[in-house]
């Protein structure tokens, strides 16, 4: 926890985090006239991630928290007939859904202690993929619970439940392969960027512990 609060960290959570504000706004400009109950085909989740990696699950959360209240701060829309209702959807659809992604940083020690390459990218991707459906999981809960309501429904559907598993799907499965095809470039080619920032320190003492 100490770790996370250093000048570092929370230097990376703030840039990371305003880059992901960025390209969630431009992903949701481009993908406003076909999702336009909201929702966006795009990468801003990637953000999230790094910092995953790169810090750990708790920054990776701190991030899209952040991330979360800049898009909120700059509007939001809410179906409710009462206060904490509205708040409750403001949870699900601004607060929460870029913080859950963090959670890939569960992965992260398991990647960092692997010596073989593709295995340890498997654990990066894994991280997208779980991240990626915890995000979808956020949206579909919230799709459920607050627009079941059959005159918002697009795309022909009657059932909200359906509706709201394929609407979400709809954006959120590409942006889960997009993200995990950039996320498996950057470890192939930029590892660097996904980097423990004590990764040198580890072997250091790794290696002074088998000696």
């Amino acid at each position: 926890m100490k770790a996370l609060f250093n000048i570092r960290t929370m230097a990376e959570v703030a840039i990371f985090a305003a880059i992901g504000f960025v390209l969630d706004a431009i992903a949701g400009a481009y993908s406003a006239p076909i999702f336009i109950n909201g929702g966006s085909i795009g990468i801003a989740m990637i953000c999230v991630l790094i910092v995953s990696f790169r810090r750990g699950t708790l920054a990776g959360i701190l991030t899209g928290l952040v991330m979360g209240m800049l898009d909120l701060a700059d509007g939001f829309y809410a179906i409710a007939s009462t206060w904490y209702i509205a708040m409750a959807q403001v949870l699900f659809d601004y607060i929460i859904v870029y913080a859950v992604v963090g959670f890939a940083g569960l992965f992260r020690k398991l990647s960092i202690k692997e010596n073989e390459t593709k295995i340890k990218i498997g654990w990066l991707l894994f991280g997208c993929i779980l991240g990626g459906i915890l995000k979808f999981s956020s949206h579909y809960l919230s799709g459920v619970l607050f627009w079941n309501d059959p005159s918002g429904f697009v795309w022909g559907f009657t059932n909200g439940f359906l509706y709201s598993f394929v609407y979400n799907g709809a954006y959120m499965i590409p942006s889960i392969i997009l993200v995990s095809l950039l996320m498996f470039l950057i470890a192939k080619n930029w590892p660097f960027l996904l980097r423990d920032v004590n990764y040198a320190f580890l072997q250091k003492r790794e290696k002074k512990d088998k000696e």
